[in-house]
């Protein structure tokens, strides 16, 4: 037997061999574990290297939530005109066109076709001061910004173009193929439609459409009620296909 004297150095020597077997740069007071500056850098920039990846996937995923919600919104207003042409016999709600009352315009004419509102503003438009048309229509309506969205005037009743022949839908060669309503360009006001008729090229229709509000396509409603995102160049392609001559869609009028 070791004397208690012997014992007690030997198992103080064992616990000495045992501490130094521990490398140094692992070793932190209170005989604890912990990383190495390198080491943690190391896991820093592995954090920084996968918000790197991340981020811009989670900004794609949300651009492309507003997209659907918009498209959602116009899928919404072909209910509403379907519901329209109904009580109409088959015509079209017009647009401010020669018309002086905000009461006959198609956003007040469509808002009232909905259980819940009509969402006419799109999640991606940043535009401010939106008109309630669900709501009553206060005297500075001409100071706001009607709608994320406009109508194609060659089918109102009052277009000088064809003299409103259009705004029935029975004359419409294929209303599948024509374009009702496109979203609007964030800066304008007091405006709710456009004129394909005066675009003599595509940039010219770019000036009326916000052809790139969601990544370089946009969203229409079509006459027959369906709604598709597109290029605007998918919709007015000279001389390929056009959308928005409601007499010869998906071509275009004969030349005079």
């Amino acid at each position: 037997m070791w004397p208690d004297n012997e014992r007690q150095k030997i198992v103080e020597t064992a616990m000495s061999k045992r501490r130094c077997a521990v490398p140094m740069a692992f070793r932190v007071p209170g005989n604890t574990f912990g990383f190495t500056l390198v080491e943690l850098l190391v896991v820093i920039a592995i954090i920084a290297l996968l918000m790197g990846i991340l981020l811009p996937a989670l900004g794609r995923v949300r651009r492309q939530g507003r997209k659907i919600v918009c498209l959602s919104n116009v899928r919404q207003m072909g209910i509403a005109l379907q519901a329209y042409m109904i009580d109409s016999d088959n015509r079209l709600p017009p647009s401010s066109c020669n018309l002086s009352d905000p009461n006959e315009y198609w956003l007040r004419i469509l808002a009232k076709y909905t259980r819940q509102g009509l969402l006419l503003h799109c999640p991606d438009d940043k535009a401010a001061d939106f008109v309630d048309w669900d709501g009553p229509l206060g005297p500075d309506i001409d100071d706001l910004r009607w709608s994320s969205f406009a109508l194609n005037s060659l089918l109102d009743p009052h277009c000088a173009f064809n003299s409103g022949r259009y705004n029935n839908v029975i004359n419409i060669r294929k209303p599948m193929y024509c374009i009702y309503i496109s979203e609007s360009p964030s800066s304008w006001k007091n405006y709710d439609h456009l004129h394909p008729d005066g675009w003599g090229s595509l940039t010219e229709a770019k000036g009326q459409v916000a052809w790139d509000r969601h990544e370089g396509t946009s969203n229409y409603l079509f006459v027959d009620g369906h709604a598709e995102n597109l290029k605007i160049e998918q919709t007015w392609s000279w001389p390929g296909q056009c959308y928005w001559y409601p007499g010869y869609a998906p071509g275009w009028p004969p030349d005079d």
